[in-house]
């Protein structure tokens, strides 16, 4: 345990350059908003306290985090990154801070814990930067060539040789508790009028403390995001480092082109062809086949199944051995239990389908309890609407349904009962009985259709 830690997560920006309505730390990522993420990372080191700095959003950040055992602390008006830690102090328990950023979503908890065990060595105030190519928006780390930090340039206040240089500042920061007077210290002395967190290198170095450089190589894991290009990229780092641990643990994926987020679990031996999207709280079991070109979204898929190409599954949950689609759609809070065939343009929705049913084609079950062993024959509609309320249909055990069917809820059709096809059923159907509602066919002699030919 990292003993007397306070994470300071800074959280309160606006995000204009996303261009959203959206506060930009609740943009999603791979499934869940980026600030998750850092949340994590903090949580995984077990700090003595984390401190959400919160500002624009307010209300919408902290009601999504809403249980998750952090504290709260508002910055009203954005000054600037020392103003909104200073926020934070009423919250901080005893000992050292750390500074995360709540728009860094692939900080790792074992970079944060080298950083803390970097500081803890060397410093009462640590940095932790890296290298880029394009430093352009980043603050310029100036060294003295022995990791100790002279100062840090805002990219609004670089000129000259200083723009040139490719170390920059992450923002990730430690300051050691009896530091926070330094904090205090810091005057607004540039073109923009705010109170820069990174200004406490001028104020140590004026007392004497040194400001040590954390260089972290990977510079992809610790750059912000402030752009929809920012968040593309971030989500295609962290969609291979999900495809990357699936495949580690058994899972064999045909192509990068597979979207699997954050939260989705996957059996071993199971098998996903390309273009293939599981999303949200999905499950999938053992040796499953899904794809290529499905979607499966908060999804319980049992072992050894199959989901055919062109198929969406939304809220569904299957047991072992059922067979879903091509082209089918099954909607929220349907249950398909073992070996439940449901074919090609086949929709269900709301609906428990039994042991060893099958809908193989071209039909419609909206909330319906079908039973074991039933053969729901081609173009079956429950037709479970009136206009204003939702009905359903119950067919139970072993019945065979004749295509072309229509059930108009409610309505019971009792146990190895057969309709016979294109019959339109209003009435409950006894046990074991045929029920036929077609009309008797005719038969008109002699009549053909003719072409009729211009003379």
């Amino acid at each position: 345990m990292m003993e007397r830690i306070n994470c300071v997560i800074l959280a309160a920006g606006k995000g204009t350059r996303m261009r959203s309505k959206t506060t930009k730390i609740m943009h999603p990522l791979m499934g869940r908003p980026m600030i998750r993420y850092v949340l994590d990372a903090a949580r995984a080191i077990e700090p003595r306290r984390i401190i959400m700095v919160t500002g624009h959003g307010q209300e919408e950040v902290e009601g999504s985090l809403k249980g998750a055992d952090i504290s709260f602390a508002l910055q009203a008006e954005q000054k600037g990154t020392a103003h909104a830690l200073l926020a934070a102090e009423e919250y901080l328990a005893p000992g050292d801070i750390l500074v995360l950023y709540g728009d860094v979503p692939l900080i790792q908890p074992s970079t944060l814990s080298r950083f803390i065990d970097f500081f803890r060595l060397s410093a009462g105030i640590a940095f932790m930067t890296t290298k880029v190519e394009r430093p352009d928006g980043y603050g310029r780390v100036i060294t003295d060539g022995t990791g100790v930090i002279v100062d840090i340039v805002e990219d609004s206040e670089a000129t000259g040789p200083v723009k040139e240089i490719g170390v920059i500042n992450t923002g990730i920061c430690m300051i050691r508790a009896d530091m926070l007077p330094l904090v205090k210290a810091i005057t607004p002395d540039n073109r923009k009028g705010e109170y820069y967190l990174t200004d406490i290198c001028k104020q140590a170095r004026h007392r004497g403390v040194a400001v040590r450089a954390f260089l972290h190589e990977e510079s992809a894991e610790v750059l912000g995001i402030n752009t929809r290009r920012d968040l593309l990229e971030a989500g295609l780092v962290m969609r291979d480092a999900i495809l990357d641990r699936h495949m580690e643990q058994g899972v064999t994926i045909m192509d990068r082109s597979t979207y699997i987020e954050t939260d989705v679990v996957i059996g071993p031996d199971t098998t996903i062809f390309p273009h293939s999207f599981l999303m949200g709280r999905t499950e999938i079991g053992r040796e499953v086949t899904i794809g290529p070109h499905t979607v499966i979204r908060d999804s319980f898929i049992g072992d050894r199944s199959i989901v055919e190409p062109f198929t969406s599954l939304n809220g569904v949950q299957t047991d072992e051995g059922v067979s879903i689609g091509p082209f089918a759609r099954i909607r929220p809070t349907t249950v398909l239990r073992k070996k439940v065939k449901i074919g090609n343009f086949v929709e269900v929705k709301n609906s428990t389908i039994g042991d060893g049913s099958k809908a193989n084609h071209l039909s419609y079950l909206g909330d319906a309890a079908v039973g074991s062993g039933v053969n729901i024959g081609a173009g079956t509609i429950t037709c479970n609407y009136d206009g204003v309320h939702k009905h359903r249909t119950t067919i139970e055990d072993g019945v065979f349904v004749g295509s072309n069917t229509g059930f108009v809820a409610p309505v019971t059709i009792g146990k190895d009962a057969v309709i016979g096809a294109g019959s339109t059923i209003t009435h409950n159907v006894p046990e074991g009985a045929l029920a036929v509602t077609r009309s008797k066919q005719k038969h008109i002699e002699g009549y053909s259709r003719r072409k009729k030919c211009a003379e």
